[in-house]
């Protein structure tokens, strides 16, 4: 994996926050899984790189990444088409030795959103 120039493909969303890119797999009417990866990861070059490759996928729907770090680590996300596909990327990223992945199951987790926010 190349490194690439800061962002390049990606647009920012909220105030700058987000880095996204729409994925090839992305099409009107197309629906995605609710389960998508979550990337966390110290070298962001790395972390934007990663995500623009896997927008390249058929199935990926949506990536996007942090800008800002929260104590030196940034979030990166990515939407694929099938949860199939979610658990066989978890598979072949959880033991990657420069970032963690783990699933994150959005049925579950909207239920908790608007909870107060811890400290």
């Amino acid at each position: 994996m190349e490194p690439t120039t800061e962002f390049e493909g990606f647009e920012p969303r909220h105030e700058g926050y987000f880095q996204i890119r729409q994925g090839r797999g992305r099409q009107p009417d197309v629906a995605y899984s609710n389960k998508k990866l979550c990337f966390v990861a110290t070298d962001q070059a790395f972390l934007a790189t990663l995500l623009r490759e896997l927008s390249d996928r058929e199935d990926c729907y949506f990536v996007k990444f942090t800008t800002a770090p929260k104590d030196g680590m940034y979030l990166g996300r990515c939407f694929l088409l099938t949860d199939a596909a979610v658990g066989e990327l978890w598979q072949q990223y959880k033991i990657h030795p420069r970032l963690m992945c783990t699933v994150q199951d959005d049925d579950f987790t909207s239920a908790f959103r608007s909870l107060p926010t811890a400290t």
